[in-house]
Parts: structure tokens; sequence; C-alpha cells
């Protein structure tokens, strides 16, 4: 009877995570941070598989119906995602519109999602604005309540940069990922426990 006390459960797997980067860009400081966090979340030990889709390396084309999405495996097996933009003109990305477009409602419904602005000056905020207020209707992402805006985004991704504000802005990117961590393992209890399937209503209200 001790002996079975003392065993050990086996560990949990980690979960899967979708990364998009939403810059037009082919070689974007949005894209640089995409691959940061990737680390960050594997250092972390917050998940096993991290897929990375960069809009500006694999842009996807104006979207028509019936056009399929390329990471579509990637999306569906994904337990969480984290959205990043950077801000054009107060706005979000036309590519990052376009990519909802492609989405599947069982893909994004029910699921965490981290929103994240980038500014290479003092900007980033109205990308995470604009995507809190519209793009929730018909695919029911769950946005953190916290996200992240990395400014002066160069200096935070070089290795070498110190400062005060950049250790500090390092230091909030891992609080921000350990919480995602926590929303992942509720929200699968969520998904669960959920009394109807997922595409009922699927249009919202």
């Amino acid at each position: 009877m001790q002996h079975e006390q003392n065993r050990k459960e086996p560990p949990m797997p980690l979960p899967q995570i979708l990364i998009v980067s939403g810059s037009h860009s082919p070689d974007s400081q949005s894209a640089r941070l995409a691959d940061y966090l990737r680390q960050r979340l594997q250092a972390l030990e917050i998940a096993e598989e991290v897929a990375l889709h960069d809009l500006g390396g694999a842009p996807l084309p104006l979207w028509q119906e019936g056009v399929p999405y390329p990471f579509a495996e990637q999306a569906a097996s994904a337990e969480a995602l984290i959205l990043i933009s950077p801000e054009w003109h107060g706005m979000a990305t036309p590519a990052l519109k376009n990519w909802f477009l492609y989405m599947d409602l069982a893909w994004l419904a029910h699921k965490p999602v981290l929103l994240c602005g980038v500014s290479g000056g003092a900007g980033g905020l109205y990308p995470v604005l604009e995507l809190r207020s519209y793009s929730f209707k018909n695919f029911r992402p769950c946005y953190l309540p916290d996200h992240l805006i990395v400014r002066d985004v160069q200096a935070v991704l070089r290795s070498d940069e110190a400062n005060p504000e950049v250790t500090r802005c390092r230091q909030r990117i891992d609080h921000t990922l350990q919480l995602l961590q926590a929303y992942i393992s509720g929200f699968d209890h969520i998904r669960r426990a959920l009394p109807e399937p997922v595409a009922a209503f699927r249009y919202g209200l």
C-alpha cells in the first residue's frame, strides 16, 4: 500500500502553442520577437511544441472562400495562441486581419490567446485594443486580461542590452507567459465542460 501511495503520476504532456507574427515585412522585428517568445516558452517549460507562422516570411493571399490555411494542423492542435502585431498608423496589420478570415471556429473557440503589440518606439497599444474590440465575434478566442506591449523592441531583443527598462520588459514577458500557462490548464477544463457543440450559434450575437 505504501509503495502505491508513493508512486508518482506520469508528468502531463506540455501543450502546443501557435505564435503568429503579423508584420508584412519578411525580416521584421515582430518575427524576431515571435522567435524570442518561442525560446522563452521552451526555456520556461511551458510548451512542448511551438509552431510559428510569420506572415511576412510566409504571407497569405487575400482570403477567398474555400482557400485552405497552410498551418491548419498547427492551429487545430494548439491549446493556446499568441498574436503579435506591430502598430501601423494606430492599427493592427491587414495581414493579421486577413489571417482571421482563414480561421475555423473550432481552432480558436474557447482557447486562451495572448495579444502582443510591438513598437520600435513608445507605441504598440492600439493593435491590442483593436483586436480586443472586433476580432472575437465569430471565433470566440478568449483574450487574456493581460497583454504584452514590447516597446523599443530592438533593445529588448539584443542579448547584450541590460538596462533597467529592458530587464523589466523581459521579466514582464516571462511573467505573462506563465500566466498563459495557467490559462491553458483552466481552459482545457472549460472546453470539456461546454454545454453545447462549439459550432452552436456560430456567428455570435
